[in-house]
């Protein structure tokens, strides 16, 4: 039992200690992206449903803009597809990447459900491949990870995984079978990495559980961030305002009470008994049903953003406190979700621990 509790924190020292270091600045841009799960095109291919949204905005936004694209694991479904299947069907995909490492702009790190690709023979798309990066900014680290590598299962018998994926879940018609799908194995997973990252007094940013993180805090603890904030204002404002304000804090409250009835959404983020420390942030994923999220980081600032399709979901057009970004003229939005200065995100972690 001890091993396995030392394991998260000896694991991820090893890993952060001999991850590939890249010193940035203010100057410099990066969006991480992870999670695509690209399978064989067919049914249980889980990047199907967004493929066209995330290629369009790679080609044309992030390429375009000059951004370094770090894509943070399981951007490959071996578990349930073989390597030729996968590239095969997405070569126009490859080629997108291709582009970004032409411009030395590429950074593709594993994830449990692509691991082992560094050992594949045919591999046709043999982009250089990370166990992690490091973001050196000042004196300050970004630890970017997959974060299988915090669990002892993942780590030791992803082999045995795999097996069961792909002689049980693929002939079921199960798809995406993963800690994605268990929000108590979701926390505990979180928690060893907030933990790593707050003895470090770093910032880490994962995926694999496929949930968005800001500073540490779930969706439902950012609602209820903003309602304070909110609040704060309130007395601040003459009578017009506060009608605009009281306007927003109800629908922020129904927003509120929708998530936590629902048990499934809702999982407490309580990962420090006292102070929360801004430590943790999660990229969350490339295939949920209204759109990709991604973390950037550009301009000494990090950004939690959301790319849909208006078509699918209209849902950040109608909030009142999140401005939607049209792409060109297509029907792809970006919705900055949250936002906030790097060196006050390290300012805090280092006070409050």
């Amino acid at each position: 039992m001890k091993t396995k509790k030392r394991f998260a924190s000896s694991n991820l020292a090893d890993i952060l200690k001999h991850a590939r270091s890249i010193k940035i600045s203010n100057r410099d841009k990066f969006i991480i992206f992870s999670d695509l799960h690209m399978g064989n095109g067919g049914r249980m291919d889980d990047f199907l449903s967004n493929h066209r949204l995330f290629s369009y905005v790679l080609s044309n936004y992030y390429l375009q803009k000059g951004y370094g694209l770090i894509l943070n694991g399981d951007v490959e479904e071996l578990q349930k597809f073989n390597l030729q299947g996968v590239q095969s069907y997405w070569q126009s995909m490859y080629a997108v990447f291709r582009e970004f490492e032409k411009h030395k702009r590429l950074f593709k790190l594993l994830g449990n459900h692509d691991d082992g690709l560094q050992f594949h023979k045919n591999n046709r798309f043999a982009f250089e491949l990370h166990e992690a990066v490091k973001l050196v900014y000042g004196k300050n680290t970004i630890f970017v990870f997959h974060g299988h590598q915090a669990s002892f299962f993942y780590e030791k018998f992803n082999t045995i995984i795999r097996f069961f994926l792909r002689v049980f879940a693929n002939p079921l018609h199960i798809k995406n079978y993963s800690v994605a799908g268990d929000n108590k194995k979701k926390h505990r997973l979180e928690k060893k990495a907030y933990r790593f990252a707050r003895n470090k007094k770093i910032i880490a940013v994962i995926g694999h559980t496929h949930r968005p993180l800001f500073e540490s805090q779930s969706k439902v603890e950012a609602y209820r961030k903003k309602i304070d904030e909110l609040c704060r204002e309130y007395p601040k404002q003459n009578t017009k305002q506060q009608k605009h304000t009281q306007i927003l804090i109800d629908n922020l409250k129904d927003e509120l009470i929708k998530l936590t009835l629902k048990k499934k959404n809702y999982i407490p983020s309580i990962y420090d008994t006292h102070l929360i420390v801004p430590c943790l942030f999660n990229s969350g994923c490339v295939i949920a049903k209204r759109g990709i999220t991604g973390i950037e980081i550009a301009g000494g600032e990090i950004a939690l953003v959301h790319w849909f399709d208006k078509e699918v979901s209209k849902k950040y057009l109608n909030d009142p406190l999140i401005t939607a970004e049209q792409l060109k003229k297509s029907n792809y939005h970006k919705a900055v979700l949250e936002k906030e200065q790097l060196n006050y995100i390290f300012t805090r972690i280092k006070l409050l621990t």
